[in-house]
């Protein structure tokens, strides 16, 4: 479990637990994690999805689409909605080692998860005929 401090919650719907954190912690610890060789940022961020970018010298700079939802609370700005750490597609990642780059922000069950889920992911496809 990611360790954000009292934003963080865990939900336990599936058989796997999943870490929910707001955008704001969540860019405060993409801050605290990034190195000068592994950099994270928000790419883009709308009503209902997170793109994070994540850039390592010399590797092309690889995507990570995680859903997104408001909080619910009045005080809360609508820009500042609850990010589930779950992603919901890689982008510029075709390989396995490509997604482990995401290490730092998704825990190895999360990285697991989402190549039992997606076991085409990573696997050469040709074409016939």
């Amino acid at each position: 479990m990611i360790m954000l401090g009292s934003t963080t919650r865990r939900f336990t719907k599936r058989f796997q637990s999943v870490d929910v954190v707001t955008l704001s912690a969540l860019r405060d610890h993409m801050e605290s994690i990034s190195t000068h060789d592994c950099k994270f940022r928000v790419e883009k961020a709308t009503h209902d999805r997170v793109t994070i970018r994540c850039e390592s010298a010399p590797h092309k700079p690889c995507f990570v689409v995680l859903p997104a939802y408001p909080t619910g609370h009045s005080d809360d700005s609508p820009t500042n909605p609850n990010v589930v750490l779950d992603p919901l597609e890689f982008l510029n990642a075709d390989t396995h080692e490509e997604r482990e780059r995401f290490l730092p922000l998704l825990n190895h069950d999360v990285l697991a998860h989402y190549e039992k889920m997606h076991p085409h992911k990573g696997l050469a496809m040709t074409r016939c005929c």
